[in-house]
């Protein structure tokens, strides 16, 4: 087994570390306990870790507990503050060593913490903590969450009576007003209205406009001049100003006031170029972009209907070329949605994966699961709001290339056109290349499509099997290094050797952290027959415990944030009450949609409309004719009885025993029953008939008659 960072080791005794860093080129590596307050990081053996795992002294945790679950959207504008302005810090720190692993060192230490308190204007203890806090919390930014959680009465206000809260004024006899959630609504209303514009009013503009709008009463003429007259109490600038921070956000500030464009050019943290500290080594910068394939494919549900052109987004690790994730689907170009399934297929397992299209693949095959320090992409999808809060929980950099420049991503650039030439000789449905207009007379190619995006995608991940394991990268430059180790010139072996001999290293994360980050937000209803998304029913073991679905049949529906994966829609992800991720799965009955994406599910959904729509027409039709046939009977019925309509029968005789006519027609049906089975009539029968005086009783006292004989 590999030690790699972030792992967590637990003693006999109970005590958990943490692996903080490991030196590829000793056997150090170093740890940093978790529960013992604020210990620096600490050197061990590698070999004694092995020796305590052999004798069962020390196991590892499969599990992380100290990551922390949240919301960007859900974190206050402090707790933003203060994780940023620490990671900020930390940042700093580490920059200041040559190589990583002098930070672990005392007397390389304490010298940048000393030039960076002089910066930065903090204590020693202050950047203490950060670093043991961000180096405990797995290195990510969210680590450096400040713990307002944990505070009693999150999210409630003071509470508002006519008592003024804070000290009294030291001048003026005005003594203040609360500010209440009318007075909150005034000055957000007060904010857009004069602030979030193209006018770029100041703050205390927007205030004294704000208070000429609500807080003035009755006008009078003052030498001919209409003057507004302020109300007795009126909020000062300073509860303005507080509430103005507490509702602000940097981007909406700047977006409002500014323009977008502004704010992704000026206030959006991108650093460095596209290919800085690509020869680190593995997992140091991975190239990311999408194209449409040149392959029409058919509908999994109806091979007759034809679906369009899939969407491939690739991941690439520059250093070596590997090909460490991809997603095929049918999203829009530049979708958010695409791209992240597609990091998220980059830093977890491959085989659960290629299993489920079929392929079985050894362990060494694709063994591809951690986290990039960079991603290098073009303006498109990782370029949107969305993307930031994700890839940064993570610990990742993004780098977004120029408009119009494809060449500084040329790496993963040149690995979709080479998926492109090879899928071309050997499927059908492929369009027509370039802009060339296609011939009169010609075939249009889309028209023998004859594969689905499941079976299109088994054979993306055997190219990119075959790419990762054989192909020889002819133009790549193997270092003097590389040389004399005698490596081939392909992906897996120089990502074999750059884990090796490389200072880069790989950074891995639990699975349920990357989820939480990359799969794609949604809100679902909470409804008596289970969780509903996309009309699909999910529930948990979880869910029924803490009676979700009885609650909804009492109390009514609930919306919830839910987590998915667009490439399987048989499970669902939440963060529950406690914090913790937990996994939803779709019910029994629904069984037909396991497996499936939710491009898939949606295509089915469709086909069952467009079934339900044909055979309702088909209803329609066919009601039209009973209503007729019925109407056809009743009005035969109708003739028959008025032509046998005996006006000397009262009423009364008509109404009396009922019950009685009704056996004796029991036993007339009887009999026609008996007649059609023997399939001639009795003689008895015909004597009934002769001596049927045109009573409409008569029939009906003869069977009884014969019955009591």
């Amino acid at each position: 087994m590999e030690l790699v960072e972030n792992m967590l080791l637990r003693n006999k005794d109970g005590e958990i570390i943490r692996i903080v860093f490991v030196n590829r080129f000793s056997s150090i590596i170093y740890v940093i306990a978790m529960d013992e307050g604020s210990r620096w990081p600490y050197p061990i053996n590698k070999e004694d870790i092995f020796v305590a795992m052999a004798d069962g002294e020390v196991t590892l945790l499969k599990e992380d507990p100290y990551f922390r679950h949240v919301y960007e959207e859900d974190l206050s504008g402090a707790e933003k503050q203060r994780r940023d302005r620490a990671y900020e810090i930390i940042t700093y720190v580490l920059q200041q060593v040559e190589h990583e692993e002098q930070i672990y060192l005392r007397k390389y230490r304490q010298k940048v913490i000393n030039h960076s308190v002089s910066v930065f204007q903090v204590s020693k203890n202050t950047i203490k903590d950060y670093l043991i806090k961000y180096w405990k919390g797995g290195k990510v930014r969210n680590a450096l969450l400040p713990n307002f959680y944990n505070c009693g009465a999150k999210g409630r206000d003071k509470k508002v009576s006519e008592v003024k809260r804070g000290r009294p004024r030291k001048y003026g006899i005005k003594k203040g007003v609360n500010v209440d959630e009318k007075m909150k609504k005034i000055f957000m209303i007060s904010l857009n209205r004069y602030f979030y514009n193209k006018k770029q009013n100041t703050l205390k503009t927007a205030y004294e406009l704000m208070i000429k709008d609500f807080f003035t009463i009755e006008k009078e003429e003052q030498n001919g001049v209409i003057i507004p007259i302020l109300k007795a109490d009126i909020p000062t600038y300073h509860q303005f100003y507080y509430w103005y921070r507490a509702f602000n956000q940097l981007k909406h500030e700047v977006s409002k006031r500014h323009g977008s464009r502004v704010y992704h050019q000026k206030h959006r943290a991108i650093i460095g170029n596209s290919s800085q500290d690509a020869g680190l080594g593995p997992a140091t910068l991975w190239q990311t972009d999408s194209t449409p394939l040149n392959v029409t494919c058919v509908s999994s549900v109806n091979r007759n209907i034809l679906v369009g052109k899939p969407l491939l987004h690739l991941v690439v690790d520059v250093y070596s070329r590997l090909i460490v994730g991809f997603n095929l689907s049918f999203e829009s170009l530049n979708a958010y949605s695409g791209a992240m399934v597609a990091l998220q297929n980059s830093m977890t397992s491959k085989k659960q994966f290629c299993a489920r299209y079929g392929i079985e693949i050894d362990d060494d095959e694709w063994d591809v699961a951690c986290i990039p320090n960079r991603i290098f992409t073009d303006r498109g999808e990782l370029n949107g709001s969305r993307i930031e809060s994700a890839i940064e929980g993570l610990g990742i950099s993004i780098q977004n290339s120029p408009s119009y420049r494809p060449e500084l991503k040329g790496v993963v650039e040149q690995a979709l056109n080479q998926i492109q030439m090879q899928l071309a000789p050997h499927v059908d449905g492929a369009s027509i290349s370039g802009k060339r207009v296609r011939e009169r007379g010609e075939s249009d190619l889309r028209l023998k499509a004859n594969l689905t995006i499941d079976e299109l995608t088994a054979i993306i991940i055997k190219l990119i099997l075959f790419h990762n394991n054989h192909h020889v990268l002819q133009d790549y430059e193997l270092t003097e290094e590389m040389l004399e180790a005698g490596v081939e010139k392909i992906p897996r072996e120089i990502w074999r050797f750059g884990l090796r001999h490389q200072k880069g290293q790989l950074r891995k994360l639990p699975e349920e952290v990357i989820k939480i980050n990359l799969l794609q937000s949604d809100t679902a209803t909470i409804t008596p027959q289970g969780l509903r998304y996309k009309k699909l029913l999910y529930a948990s073991e979880y869910s029924l415990q803490n009676n979700w679905f009885e609650s909804a049949r009492n109390n009514g529906s609930k919306r919830v944030k839910i987590k998915f994966d667009a490439r399987d829609l048989t499970e669902i992800y939440m963060i529950n009450e406690e914090g913790n991720l937990h996994t939803l799965k779709l019910l029994d009955h629904l069984s037909k949609y396991y497996g499936k994406s939710i491009d898939e599910i949606e295509k089915i959904i469709e086909f069952e409309k467009e079934l339900d729509e044909k055979s309702k027409e088909r209803e329609l039709q066919k009601k039209v004719k009973l209503f007729t046939d019925i109407e056809e009977i009743v009005a035969e019925g109708k003739r028959k009885t008025e032509a046998e309509h005996d006006s000397s029968i009262s009423k009364t005789k008509k109404l009396k025993g009922i019950k009685e006519n009704q056996r004796m027609e029991r036993e007339l049906q009887r009999e026609r029953l008996k007649k059609e089975k023997e399939e001639y009539i009795t003689p008895s029968e015909e004597i009934l008939v002769e001596n049927n005086d045109g009573d409409g009783l008569s029939l009906f006292r003869s069977l009884r008659d014969r019955n009591e004989v």
